[in-house]
């Protein structure tokens, strides 16, 4: 599901949204590192231990309609039970790399201003 707000800044209908999957809003030079960072994301502790919370966020590149400026922030949701449930997706400044470790900006209505907040 997402709400209006994403689909005014991504350019996607409600319902292109709920049919696309994490890798569809990636940006294609990020796919190999976005598979990669999911796939760790769900994985158990490589020492088997406790699953413990949720891991930290994962920020990628976005591909939304005519939108260069938009990234993605990712966190895993898991239930009591240490097992994911789902995803919470936050649109964000689009990082300057794959490798960005700057704090993610969350994207804002001001984003709705040709060429993002001024």
């Amino acid at each position: 599901d997402c709400n209006q707000l994403f689909c005014q800044l991504s350019q996607y209908s409600k319902q292109e949204v709920c049919s696309m999957t994490i890798f569809n809003l990636t940006s294609r030079q990020d796919l190999q590192h976005a598979f990669d960072l999911i796939s760790k994301m769900i994985s158990p502790p490589p020492d088997g231990g406790s699953p413990g919370g949720n891991p930290p966020p994962c920020v990628l590149r976005g591909a939304m309609k005519h939108r260069e400026d938009l990234g993605l922030s990712i966190a895993l949701i898991k239930g009591e039970d240490g097992i994911a449930k789902c995803f919470a997706i936050t649109l964000i400044k689009n990082p300057a790399s794959p490798f960005d470790t700057s704090r993610p900006i969350p994207a804002t209505a001001d984003f709705l201003r040709v060429g993002g907040p001024q």
